[in-house]
């Protein structure tokens, strides 16, 4: 097969001649071209050659092909004699730069595509979109520690995009197709041919055909942290025969179902830059794809080819081979290609695949792993102390991220590892912002990171000055706003010192739901500022082994519902300084065993509505230093004098008798009636203008002498009069009246 030209070109204007020459194709891989070339120029600039533009071409018979790209490598191999040195370089895609740029980033909402395109932004490379699919964005795509090349292959490859190129005039354009197998078939079948041959058309030869056994089964699993335990997140593709069916690949793989969405539950704060949920319908389609991609090889087909334009991305048929899969009917997608040769023929190899299977591109781009835990500082909107979501998640800035602002958008939300965690219960201890957190990776996978550990800074000092009081741990908040309050529990280990102490910066709220024992081996004080409360739902005994001591500043009220009982051991002093009020409204029993002395300096007050009874087993002295008022409302009233009875009155004196008052007198009573006083001993004379003695049944006057004396009238009315007497005298001077249904006189 012969070669009509051959031409390369390079940046430094140096003319070479190309001796021979290798090109390499592939999808989903950059190409490669080798070249031998020799120039009359022993001096070329490397520098000006490297890392520039270039391009190689070739002319068949019937074809012509084209590489523009850049050479990544120049060398000097060797000279001839006729004065000519001998160069070997390679022209690469311009894409073959990001090879070589490594770098730690990350991407979030936005979909493979989408990551891809901006990296090929980036390095200023525009391709062709093929692309029919809808592709979803992400929550979060991490490139760490790898190439840019790696990374966008990897970014690629999940999303069952593959890429090749095609020429577009003097440059050669890179093509994004997830489907190139349906692209529009070469204008002319190739024929078949059992053996090279030269001839004026195409044609293919030695076709090698085969089949190998691949895994029929693809199942991948997910975990749904929004989703029950036991809630099976799974997605499996099955193809090929019987055998290759039980040749399952499993895959465990935490976030691969995660894609963006306007479904689902409700959850503002975990969802403000976009909601992202588990759909099992695109993870059907990503195992499905992923089954593709380990079947690509599952039936292989190789040939040479005298057809010089065949390249990867292109549908092309056969002519009269023997083979059904290869009937003229039968589309072949080109996978790869290796041409090579001389100045003067070469040699074309050609892989293909039907076209009748979705091509998926190989998954040969390892996703880095994260070999252990790395440190980074919590983040969150300018002004916010604490930032998270519902699930009590952060956002962290990485100290290899050379984007990030250090804000709510330096990272996903990421879980924290909690001492505890239940459902409504556990351990909440959530970092600030600020601070320095440990974050480590599920299965080692950078868009997995989950916060395990928290560590002090320089910034960020220990709450107990280290090491001067290293006995000393415990927990420790800080108040929000800056304003240095806190809430603590610390433990001081001490030797001799130990120490458990609690400071509550605002209320402190406790609940025993059942019982509670607090016993303390020595002293306890307790001070309340304000107000105190206690409520006993049941009963309440308290017991004071010495002394008690109680000091109300203002007022005291006691409520008891039922009974009081009071028992003092001793003496009791009871103090008032103002007024006291006894309110009973049942009975009152006092027993005195000793003596009892009532001390009043004011006025005394005493209202019985009811009977008294009074009982001194000893004496009873009343000293009454004021005024006294005893009221005592009964059938009977009785007073008893003594030897001497002294009855001192204001201006008036009224006294309202029952049915009988009896005032018995020892041998003399004295009456003061103000300034006047008077002394009645054995007789007694009543000397008055009118004297009215009425009684309604009898009246008695009953004594030694009687006399009643009167210068007006005198009158005795009643149903029965009696006088008697040893003597009894009626002198009246004017008239005398008697008058009765009955009348004794001396009788």
């Amino acid at each position: 097969m012969s070669i009509a030209n051959l031409a390369v070109s390079v940046a430094s204007s140096d003319a070479f001649s190309v001796r021979q020459f290798t090109v390499q194709e592939a999808l989903s891989s950059p190409f490669l071209v080798s070249l031998v070339v020799v120039s009359e120029n022993a001096g070329v600039d490397f520098d000006a050659v490297v890392g520039q533009p270039a391009r190689f071409s070739i002319q068949g018979e019937r074809h012509a092909r084209s590489w523009s790209g850049l050479c990544n490598r120049f060398e000097q191999i060797g000279f001839e004699q006729e004065g000519m040195s001998i160069y070997h370089l390679n022209v690469v895609p311009r894409i073959w730069l990001a090879t070589q740029r490594r770098n730690y980033r990350m991407f979030q909402q936005a979909s493979e595509p989408e990551i891809v395109l901006q990296l090929l932004d980036e390095w200023g490379i525009v391709p062709d979109e093929k692309l029919t699919g809808i592709y979803k964005k992400r929550k979060y795509r991490v490139q760490y520690g790898e190439s840019d090349f790696a990374f966008m292959s990897r970014m690629l490859e999940d999303a069952g995009i593959t890429y090749y190129f095609e020429p577009r005039g003097e440059e050669t354009r890179l093509v994004l197709s997830d489907a190139p197998q349906t692209n529009e078939p070469r204008a002319q079948k190739i024929q078949y041919r059992d053996g090279h041959m030269a001839a004026s058309w195409d044609y293919v030869t030695a076709v090698r055909i085969g089949r190998e056994v691949r895994p029929g089964r693809y199942t991948m699993r997910d975990h749904d942290y929004r989703q029950p335990p036991d809630y099976k997140l799974l997605a499996d593709a099955v193809g090929g025969d019987v055998i290759e069916q039980q040749l399952e690949q499993v895959h465990y793989a935490p976030g691969a179902f995660l894609f963006g969405t306007d479904k689902g539950e409700s959850t503002p704060h975990a969802d403000d830059r976009g909601k992202t949920r588990t759909d099992e319908r695109e993870a059907k389609s990503l195992a499905q794809r992923r089954l593709d991609a380990k079947r690509g090889n599952a039936r292989t087909c190789t040939f040479e080819t005298n057809a010089l334009d065949l390249a990867p991305g292109m549908v092309m048929s056969m002519l009269d081979h023997p083979r059904a899969e290869l009937g003229e009917s039968e589309g072949l997608l080109v996978i790869g290609s290796t041409l090579s040769g001389t100045s003067q023929s070469f040699t074309h190899a050609c892989e293909v695949r039907s076209a009748s299977l979705a091509y998926r591109p190989r998954l040969h781009t390892p996703k880095p792993k994260v070999s252990g835990v790395e440190s980074a500082t919590v983040v969150g909107p300018k002004g916010e102390e604490i930032h998270t979501d519902e699930f009590g998640r952060v956002r962290v800035h990485f100290h290899w991220d050379r984007e990030s602002s250090m804000n709510e958008k330096s990272s996903c939300w990421i879980h924290v590892s909690q001492g505890w965690g239940g459902a409504g219960f556990g351990t909440t201890q959530l970092p600030r912002v600020g601070q320095e957190v440990l974050v480590d990776f599920i299965s080692g996978d950078p868009d997995r990171p989950i916060v395990v550990g928290r560590v002090y800074t320089n910034t960020m000092k220990t709450p107990y000055k280290l090491p001067d009081h290293k006995t000393q741990s415990g927990w420790k908040s800080s108040s929000t706003g800056k304003s240095g309050g806190y809430n603590e529990i610390m433990f001081e280990d001490l030797g001799g010192q130990e120490l458990v102490r609690i400071q509550a910066e605002r209320d402190l709220t406790k609940l025993v739901k059942r019982n509670e024992s607090v016993s303390i081996g020595g002293n306890r004080s307790t001070s309340v500022g304000h107000d105190d409360s206690l409520s006993v739902g049941n009963d309440r005994s308290r017991m004071v082994g010495n002394n008690e001591s109680v000091t109300v500043g203002s007022n005291q009220s006691i409520t008891v519902g039922a009974d009081q009982t009071l028992t003092v051991g001793g003496k009791q002093t009871e103090t008032i300084t103002d007024d006291r009020t006894l309110v009973l409204t049942g009975n009152l029993t006092e027993t005195i065993i000793g003596n009892a002395t009532l001390t009043q300096v004011g006025d005394q007050s005493v209202t019985l509505s009811g009977n008294q009874s009074e009982t001194v087993s000893g004496d009873i002295s009343l000293v009454q230093l004021g005024s006294q008022t005893e009221v005592q409302a009964g059938s009977r009233t009785l007073l008893h004098l003594g030897s001497e009875t002294e009855l001192r009155l204001g201006n008036e004196l009224h006294a309202q008798l029952g049915n009988e008052t009896q005032i018995r007198v020892g041998t003399s009573t004295h009456f003061h009636v103000g300034s006047q006083t008077e002394t009645v001993t054995t007789v007694k004379t009543i000397d008055t203008p009118v004297l009215n003695i009425d009684a309604s049944t009898m009246a008695v006057v009953k004594a030694a002498l009687i006399e009643l004396i009167s210068t007006g009238m005198v009158t005795l009315e009643g149903t029965t009069v009696s006088i008697g007497a040893g003597a009894a005298n009626v002198i009246a001077s004017g008239e005398t009246t008697i008058k009765g249904s009955i009348i004794k006189l001396n009788c």
